[in-house]
């Protein structure tokens, strides 16, 4: 009876004996395959740790050489500046004396014991300009050694004068007192360019446009028309109007029964509107006999011909 439920129990199919070899060949190779990963794995950690201990090796060699070389470099150095023969911190020996370090020469330098290059350098310092002033400047001089320094400063005897700080004599100025210049009047018809600078508060541009404006007019009947040249600020006109004067020349006067349209509107106090009434009046009525027919036109009052009328002619 128990033999027979044994076999009952383990017996197993021909598909299920295919699965269970199938299943016990992954399980091996995975096994094999896990082993073989763990082997390279620790194989290269081993040589990588062997490396590291060589490269490690080595830097220490290499420290210990430098450190050799570089003990071996100060040891010589510290020779080589004991030795009198080092000239660049060796100190010539010199014969101290009373001394103007602004006029010393160079065979004086070098006398107290100064290198030639630095009494050089010093003597071109002199020359262009540069000056001490203190004795405690002898500081400032690059290359000598601040003990020997120390020796020179009660050797140093400085003789004042009266030379600005860079060590140039100036030419002396009197002081003049400023005497402001008068204004002179001018003729407002006459005068040029430059006459009208003179003034005030009057530069090259308004000074221009004074004259420009004085042109187109035909010149000036009052001195009031200075102050509507374009820009010109009030507060500067009343400044110069007590030196205008104005001495009533011939104006330029304009026909008009033979001005043209365009001649009529570039006269600055007629412009096109009141050119095309005088002319339009003209054609209608026939010429003008004289320069108060204009009053006939409605838009011309008593203020506008006046304003007109001394630049108006009739021929």
């Amino acid at each position: 009876m128990l033999k027979k439920y044994l076999i009952q129990a383990f017996y197993f199919t021909r598909k299920e004996k295919n699965g269970s070899i199938v299943i016990l060949g992954l399980v091996l190779l995975v096994t094999l395959a896990f082993r073989f990963f763990y082997s390279f794995n620790s194989h290269n950690t081993n040589n990588k740790v062997a490396d590291y201990k060589n490269v490690m090796d080595s830097l220490e060699v290499i420290k210990s050489s430098a450190r050799k070389n570089y003990n071996y470099q100060i040891e010589s150095n510290k020779k080589n500046y004991s030795s009198a023969d080092y000239h660049h911190f060796a100190q010539p020996e010199g014969v101290l004396f009373s001394f103007d370090p602004n006029t010393l020469p160079v065979s004086g330098w070098i006398k107290l014991g100064v290198k030639e290059k630095i009494a050089n350098n010093i003597q071109k310092y002199i020359s262009k300009g540069g000056k001490f002033r203190q004795a405690d400047d002898l500081k400032k001089i690059w290359g000598l050694r601040p003990d020997f320094v120390e020796k020179l400063i009660p050797f140093v005897r400085i003789v004042k004068d009266d030379l600005p700080a860079s060590g140039k004599a100036y030419p002396i100025y009197e002081k003049k007192e400023y005497v402001k210049k008068e204004v002179q009047p001018l003729s407002i018809n006459e005068a040029d360019t430059m006459a009208f600078i003179s003034l005030p508060g009057i530069g090259p541009a308004y000074a221009r446009r004074i004259i420009n404006f004085r042109n187109r007019l035909g010149g000036f009947y009052s001195i009031n028309q200075v102050g509507e040249t374009f820009g010109l600020p009030d507060s500067t006109f009343q400044k110069i109007k007590p030196y205008l004067q104005i001495n009533h020349e011939p104006l330029k006067k304009i026909n008009i029964n033979t001005a043209t349209l365009e001649e009529l509107k570039a006269h600055p106090y007629i412009r096109w509107q009141l050119a095309n009434l005088i002319l339009q009046y003209k054609a209608q009525h026939g010429p003008y006999q004289k320069i108060e027919d204009i009053k006939k036109i409605m838009a011309i009052d008593e203020e506008i011909y006046n304003k007109v009328a001394p630049y108006l002619a009739v021929e």
